[in-house]
C-alpha cells in the first residue's frame, strides 16, 4: 500500500484533531487485508473521509460512529466514559475523545470485525492506550 493511500498519523480538522495511537496504522493494514484487494483504495478513501468528518466536527450517525464500550474509570468516577468505533464494515477503528488533550480524538486500533459482540481484548487494548495517554502522558 502506498503512503498516500492510508490514513495519516494525525488529522487536523477545524474542530478536532484525530491522532492514531502507536501501532494503530499497522492494525489498519492488518484489518484491511480482510477486505477484497480490489476495494482497498476505495475502502481506505472512505475511512479517511470518515476521519475527516470527525475532525471537522460533523455529526456522526450512530450507525457509523457507535458507542462500543467503557473506558477505565478514574478515581472517584462513578460511571465509566465510553469509547466509540469508526465503523466501516467490515473494519472498525476504536477511539475516544481525550480529557487531557483538548479537542483530540485518539484512535487506539483497528480490527476486522465479522462478529457482533465487542471482544474483551479490544476493550483492554483501548484501555491500555487510554491509560498510557490520559494517565501517563504519552502523546501517542
Amino acid at each position: 500500500m502506498i503512503d498516500d493511500e492510508k490514513p495519516k498519523d494525525r488529522h487536523e480538522g477545524s474542530k478536532f484533531t484525530v491522532v492514531h495511537c502507536k501501532g494503530a496504522l499497522d492494525s489498519y493494514i492488518e484489518a484491511l487485508n480482510h477486505v477484497n484487494a480490489k476495494k482497498h483504495k476505495a475502502f481506505t478513501r472512505g475511512m479517511i473521509q470518515q476521519i475527516a468528518r470527525l475532525a471537522e466536527g460533523h455529526r456522526m450517525s450512530k450507525a457509523n460512529f457507535p458507542q462500543e464500550g467503557g473506558l477505565p474509570k478514574r478515581k472517584g468516577q462513578h460511571r465509566a466514559k465510553k469509547f466509540n468505533a469508526l465503523k466501516r464494515i467490515p473494519v472498525r477503528g476504536y477511539c475516544w475523545l481525550s480529557e487531557k488533550h483538548k479537542n483530540t480524538y485518539f484512535i487506539s486500533h483497528y480490527v476486522f470485525k465479522d462478529y457482533d459482540d465487542l471482544k474483551e481484548s479490544d476493550t483492554n487494548r483501548v484501555g491500555n492506550n487510554w491509560r498510557r495517554i490520559e494517565e501517563n502522558g504519552d502523546e501517542r
